[in-house]
């Protein structure tokens, strides 16, 4: 690894894989705290390596001094748990005698706050689950890098910034790893990008590469990105606006980078309420990456804060749909961030349709997982008054769930005998102006 006043993650990015490794090489590049004293008295071998703002060629002189056959070449703020580390040496040991020259792992971004724990394969993927310091739980997302490459000739890295390997007068064949292997990052959190001004230093490396190729779509999106984590957000549309135009017309459907820039664009048009711009990049964006499910969710946000509930929907139902079809590798970064809040918006556009019953199955899938929301409690709440208004106001009252029947319907979300339960939901009836079940509770 290369490393910079890394002495917070020093010790975690040297500690995993002891048992089997070779050796641990760490090339620094001019620290100034800790790092080098915690890394050698790890056992790591430390090199000195002059910043000359070229990571390719940072990472080059790191491989140059490696003498093992394999090359595991992570960040300080990157780490294998421990069971998917058990799992390298056995997936290298298969690719001897084959063509294949690196090894891809799923890449999974974490905020430093979780407990994790890697679920194994599961069919052809990996799941990674965090319990986070508020209790929450969930799946991060993921996307994959190649990391994993053999100690060849000609196998280097290239690229000032946002570098990556190639193989000269060569290919690299590629195993797919991802469903066993994960390399977990904490580097991107809001906090470690305001401690080391990541994207600054970014701005300046990348404005360097398109001096030289001021077409590359690439570094256009990467220079976007930077601008953007640092709360410039017109002028990081800039940037993903000319990235989009020198963009290929056919990208992968895989593309992660390109995908992601009609994310970002949407996104921050939406910011600006400029609502025709945000239909338009979506039109070109679904026709791109048909099985991208972040342009409905953002679109479909868009359409309720308009009021055009039926609309909003129907977005989001698609993205659920492409979610469900398709899944989240590469993709769906926003959705899989924000899947409680898309039941719950659900929630409120049946009811703002009159589509009660749907209006209740959407509020009942968020609550069983999180009980404890008051607003999707009280819009549960809201679709149970409102039936039996309906219901009472054309002579049909019995067809409608009575206060006391909804009662014992929340009784299987929760514990009513217990006073904190039995004071939360009435506390949500009344925010409901729901009078029946408040005399009840």
């Amino acid at each position: 690894m290369i490393v910079k006043n890394e002495e917070k993650n020093i010790e975690r990015a040297l500690s995993w894989g002891k048992s089997f490794m070779w050796e641990q090489i760490v090339v620094d590049t001019g620290s100034t705290d800790r790092t080098v004293e915690i890394a050698r008295r790890l056992g790591a071998k430390v090199y000195h390596f002059e910043w000359i703002d070229d990571f390719a060629a940072a990472k080059n002189y790191a491989v140059s001094q490696a003498q093992g056959d394999w090359i595991v070449f992570l960040d300080a703020d990157e780490y294998f748990l421990e069971e998917d580390a058990k799992r390298l040496v056995p997936l290298l040991e298969k690719l001897e005698g084959t063509k294949y020259n690196a090894l891809v792992t799923r890449w999974v971004q974490v905020e430093g706050s979780e407990e994790l724990s890697s679920g194994g394969p599961q069919g052809n993927t990996q799941w990674v689950s965090a319990v986070r310091a508020d209790g929450s739980t969930g799946t991060l997302f993921s996307s994959t890098q190649t990391r994993i490459f053999r100690n060849q000739p000609g196998l280097r890295y290239r690229g000032r910034v946002h570098e990556k390997l190639y193989v000269e007068h060569g290919k690299l064949w590629e195993s797919d790893a991802g469903g066993e292997l994960s390399i977990l990052h904490t580097g991107y959190s809001e906090a470690e990008m305001k401690e080391k001004d990541k994207a600054g230093r970014n701005i300046a490396l990348i404005k360097k590469e398109l001096e030289a190729n001021p077409k590359d779509h690439v570094m256009l999106s990467c220079l976007g990105d930077s601008y953007s984590q640092q709360g410039n957000k017109e002028e990081a549309a800039r940037w993903y606006e000319q990235a989009v135009s020198c963009m290929p017309k056919r990208p992968d459907e895989n593309d992660a980078l390109c995908s992601g820039i009609f994310r970002n664009l949407m996104a921050i048009y939406v910011m600006r309420q400029d609502v025709s711009a945000v239909q338009k990049v979506y039109e070109t964006a679904v026709k791109r990456f048909p099985k991208e499910p972040d342009y409905d969710y953002i679109l479909g946000g868009k359409c309720i804060s308009l009021g055009l509930y039926k609309e909003g929907a129907e977005h989001l139902q698609r993205a659920l749909t492409l979610l469900d079809l398709y899944g989240s590798e590469n993709k769906a970064i926003m959705l899989t961030h924000n899947l409680m809040r898309v039941w719950e918006l659900l929630a409120v556009c049946h009811f703002e349709s009159g589509d009660l019953e749907q209006c209740v199955n959407c509020a009942v899938a968020v609550l069983r997982v999180d009980p404890w929301r008051m607003g999707t409690l009280q819009e549960l709440l809201l679709a149970f008054k409102t039936d039996e208004e309906r219901a009472r106001a054309v002579g049909t009252p019995g067809k409608a769930a009575s206060p006391a029947q909804v009662q014992a319907f929340l009784g299987s979300l929760y514990d009513l005998l217990q006073p904190e339960a039995a004071e939360f939901v009435k506390k949500a009836a009344e925010g409901a102006s729901y009078t029946g079940l408040v005399r009840l509770m």
